[in-house]
């Protein structure tokens, strides 16, 4: 009879275990069933899209025609809301703010994310790990400029010329942090050139001083670049993609040359704040794809040159963690700090 008793309270509580484990998981269901239900109606109402620049700029440009274009395959609109300051970090940490269910997304930046946070003591957030990559969408053939003055007619020309002459040339950049400054600044690592700094206010002032011989060498954009070029007042010696570009077919790369492991191009990408679903995120990358595609990017790409770079989630994921290391390096030997 004890037995009895004994196998009967033993089964009542296998049964209240079970019992008490299915309602404890109620909730998950319900979460779950909750997040594929807002994934399915998603989105219902306009997104809005953080912009960490001004107005008026290629970013902005690329950002609008983003917006239009993804716009029409979502459903509803993309408000652009541009959110300057701190070298790009103030509207990239309002992404960071924003709640992950899809209806506040942000331009992402090379600067605003990556290296300006890295010139700081204590960064407001980590531009790795604090966000949800969506894509790639865009990319700017950065190229090595050089004005006429110069007596270089390639890269390995000027490398030599300048051990010869140290410190008697000066390159531009949009300031401390800013690509053509990293950029400039690992490629000095690589060669041990000796060249000055000189920070402008932004990229069109920066032209404008290489092609006035205040400035002798730089990195600019190609599309920025091109008329100058043309026109034989600035010599193009070497580009930072993978590959040369469509147009300039005749100045070979530096990573061909092995001077650079990666490509280092102006890129954009889309990101969303940390936790998106990746239901909301895989719907958001078709939409970009789609965008990408569209009539409004493809204006944008003939209108300044650039070209198109469709990326995955983890691609882009892959190149915010590349662009970290490398400018980590940089900043760090070179002991760089924000002015």
């Amino acid at each position: 009879m004890t037995d009895h008793r004994q196998s009967r309270n033993v089964r009542h509580a296998g049964l209240r275990r079970r019992l008490c484990a299915a309602l404890l998981g109620l909730p998950l269901l319900a979460g779950a069933a909750a997040a594929t239900a807002q994934s399915k109606s998603y989105p219902s109402r306009p997104v809005h899209l953080i912009v960490p620049v001004p107005p008026g700029g290629p970013s902005d440009l690329a950002a609008r025609a983003l917006a239009d274009g993804m716009g029409k395959a979502l459903g509803q609109p993309l408000v652009l809301e541009n959110r300057p300051g701190a070298s790009g970090m103030l509207g990239t940490s309002q992404a960071l703010r924003a709640a992950p269910d899809g209806y506040t997304l942000f331009l992402s930046l090379p600067s605003g994310q990556i290296t300006s946070p890295l010139l700081m003591e204590s960064p407001p957030f980590d531009g790795v790990r604090d966000f949800t990559p969506i894509g790639q969408f865009v990319r700017f053939t950065s190229v090595l400029l050089v004005h006429e003055s110069v007596p270089v007619l390639d890269f390995g020309q000027l490398v030599q010329y300048v051990r010869q002459h140290p410190g008697a040339l000066n390159y531009g950049s949009t300031g401390v942090g800013s690509n053509p400054h990293l950029t400039t600044e690992l490629v000095k690592l690589q060669t041990g050139m000796d060249i000055m700094h000189v920070p402008y206010k932004g990229g069109a002032a920066m032209v404008q001083a290489l092609v006035a011989n205040e400035i002798q060498v730089l990195f600019g954009e190609v599309n920025t670049a091109l008329p100058w070029i043309q026109s034989g007042q600035v010599r193009p010696l070497a580009v930072l993609s993978e590959a040369r570009s469509p147009l300039l077919p005749d100045v070979p790369s530096l990573v061909e040359a092995r001077v650079l492991d990666a490509a280092a191009d102006f890129w954009m990408g889309l990101a969303g704040p940390p936790g998106l679903p990746q239901e909301i995120v895989a719907r958001l990358h078709e939409a970009m794809t789609q965008a990408v595609q569209g009539p409004e990017m493809q204006r944008f790409f003939a209108a300044t040159g650039s070209e198109a770079a469709l990326g995955t989630p983890e691609a882009l994921a892959a190149l915010w963690a590349a662009e970290h290391d490398r400018a980590s390096e940089v900043i760090r030997t070179k002991q760089i700090k924000a002015e």
